[in-house]
């Protein structure tokens, strides 16, 4: 369900904006946001699941609990069995912050609006630290590894998303890809990312999805 949002998120929000402007485009993107956040509360609540991405219960591994430890105990292979923790708080803390930084984001929009740097401060300051806590996590499935480093590196989105990126990135973006331009064959990409880079901008789910 989450791969399918994902990949239609875009779609629907430019579809919102093109039929009703504005007020349907933010109210389709809070409601979209809003049931991604109760599918990633389910996992986590119910199936203990952290740094699920768009991923499904099924990536949830095979085995059995033991019943005094509380330990997980990861089947890999027919005849071998592999401790897994169960998320601690902590962990499932991290994961919240994170499933919740779509909302609070949205929420703090709506208060101060796009050029105000609360919104931006606490979207990072929930990125970041569910980031540093949900690295603790031990023996991590390929897909919650794969997960994490998406996550560190969906970090640099941050350059691009306002206002930093138009007090700080634009300033310095746009003289180097003006100069660059002037490089043969390399100034047919520049000038494409010069004019693209408004528009992607003004593209709630491209900018802020997660």
């Amino acid at each position: 369900m989450l791969q399918v949002l994902q990949c239609v998120e875009v779609f629907v929000e430019l579809s919102a904006r093109r039929l009703g402007g504005s007020p349907l485009k933010w109210l389709v993107v809070a409601i979209v946001a809003a049931v991604k956040i109760s599918i990633r509360l389910c996992l986590i609540y119910k199936h203990n699941r952290i740094l699920t991405g768009s991923f499904g219960v099924n990536d949830t591994p095979k085995g059995w609990v033991g019943p005094r430890s509380g330990i997980f105990f990861k089947q890999s292979h027919p005849n071998s069995k592999i401790a897994h923790q169960i998320p601690n708080k902590d962990l499932i803390l991290a994961e919240l912050c994170y499933t919740l930084r779509p909302i609070v984001h949205l929420a703090a929009l709506g208060l101060f609006k796009s050029k105000s740097w609360i919104p931006f401060t606490l979207a990072l300051g929930l990125d970041v630290f569910s980031l540093k806590s949900v690295q603790k996590i031990e023996n991590p499935t390929d897909r919650q590894t794969n997960e994490l480093s998406r996550r560190k590196t969906a970090l640099l989105l941050y350059l691009f998303r306002s206002p930093f990126y138009n007090e700080i990135t634009e300033h310095r973006l746009t003289p180097f890809l003006n100069y660059v331009s002037r490089i043969p064959i390399v100034g047919l990409f520049t000038d494409g990312i010069t004019d693209y880079l408004p528009d992607w901008q003004k593209i709630y789910f491209y900018v802020w999805g997660s």
